[in-house]
């Protein structure tokens, strides 16, 4: 008896712990990184997919062929290269009770993919948009040359476009961010400079963005350089029955083990 209870309690565990894995779909365009992208999310229990998005449809395809509940649009490049069929898909995949992050200074992770702090930051947007019921993440850069495709998804979504180029430094990381939960914000400034604005605030869509990371002058005045849909404290979980029952199960093992 004492056995079952104990296998019982380690199955319902793995299913409490495994419940906000996503499957998710990353886009390659021009910069290497996608296999170290691919590794560190898969290590924290994630699937990914990479597809070669320089191939206009392709995403579409991709999105028809299997179903995913995270896009991640890695966005390195001076091309646009998605079409309007691919923007059709993703209008398709979304809908504005997922999560957004917009992270306009992921090239970073183009020059630090396994630092800690990368790795840390990756993980946790999976994560939460995992709590989210999935969603999108837009890794991108400066703007115009560099955001042309995450801008035509965001565009297309009634979300605000990245805007700017900008060289301020990072002094601002709110404390209570989710997103940077065991990371050294000023180890995400990576690269340095040539970062663009993250949208925040309503969106036409009627999607609010927060901002997690970035500058603030003198004024107060903040400039996001990532912002994101669930507020900084993040979605709350909400606990699954496969969480209710690992811990009745361990409740009921513990009883158990006291009586004998």
């Amino acid at each position: 008896m004492k056995n079952l209870l104990i296998t019982m309690f380690a199955v319902s565990c793995f299913f409490s712990l495994s419940a906000n894995a996503g499957k998710i779909l990353l886009t390659q365009f021009d910069h290497t990184g996608y296999a170290d992208m691919k590794a560190n999310l898969e290590a924290d229990g994630h699937t990914v997919d990479i597809v070669n998005a320089k191939i206009g449809g392709s995403l579409a395809i991709a999105l028809t062929a299997t179903e995913y509940d995270q896009v991640f649009l890695w966005d390195l490049t001076s091309s646009l290269y998605l079409n309007n069929d691919d923007l059709v898909a993703i209008d398709g995949f979304w809908s504005t009770d997922m999560g957004v992050v917009v992270d306009t200074r992921s090239y970073g992770y183009h020059f630090q993919g396994n630092n800690s702090s990368e790795v840390s930051l990756l993980q946790n947007i999976a994560n939460n948009l995992g709590l989210s019921g999935g969603g999108i993440w837009f890794g991108t850069d400066d703007s115009p040359i560099w955001s042309k495709n995450a801008n035509a998804v965001l565009d297309f979504l009634g979300f605000n476009p990245v805007t700017g180029n900008y060289s301020d430094p990072v002094n601002y990381a709110d404390p209570t961010s989710i997103l940077l939960d065991d990371v050294t914000a000023g180890d995400l400034w990576g690269g340095g400079a040539s970062v663009a604005k993250a949208p925040i605030g309503l969106q036409s869509n009627g999607v609010e963005m927060f901002a997690h990371f970035g500058n603030i002058n003198a004024l107060g005045e903040v400039l996001p350089y990532i912002s994101a849909s669930f507020d900084l404290r993040g979605p709350q979980p909400v606990p699954v029955p496969a969480t209710v029952f690992c811990m009745a199960i361990g409740l009921l093992a513990l009883s158990f083990r006291r009586k004998v």
